[in-house]
């Protein structure tokens, strides 16, 4: 007998569905993508990533669920010689991150579940902002019969 195992690439499509299921993709103006943002996008993108993967009879892992949001333009810098004159547009990524949690958190699918880890948290990269939730994914390896 052999165990049936999930791979990274098979964890993340099956929170890509999810969230597709929820009718995330409907409400933002760019795509959701497993590993990296399409190139130079300026759209709303959700990017998925695995930060742990585990091949235990109970794999479990940590994904991210990162939501990049175009920065509101010609804001006031506190500082006058600043010469990035965008801010992360907060209330967006707010508004699409109460639509993932409530897709992701507790939700038990047919042979896979996630759990909420962290609801939200803002990083930035130079003038890049991104909103990263993360999700606690949980397989159980089965036995299969050849």
């Amino acid at each position: 007998m052999k165990k049936l195992i999930k791979t990274d690439f098979q964890a993340k499509r099956d929170i890509k569905q999810v969230l597709l299921n929820s009718g995330i993709d409907l409400l933002i103006s760019g795509e959701i993508r497993t590993a990296q943002r399409r190139l130079g996008s300026t759209k709303e993108d959700l990017v998925l990533n695995s930060a742990t993967y585990d091949a235990d009879q109970a794999q479990e892992g940590l994904f991210n669920i990162n939501i990049h949001v175009p920065n509101l333009k010609n804001q006031t810098a506190e500082n006058p010689t600043a010469k990035d004159n965008t801010q992360p547009d907060e209330p967006r990524m707010e508004e699409i991150a109460e639509l993932i949690v409530a897709a992701v958190d507790d939700y038990h699918g047919f042979d896979f579940s996630l759990k909420l880890k962290n609801p939200g948290e803002l990083v930035g990269f130079g003038t890049d902002w991104l909103y990263n939730i993360q999700v606690y994914y949980n397989f159980l390896r089965t036995d299969i019969t050849s």
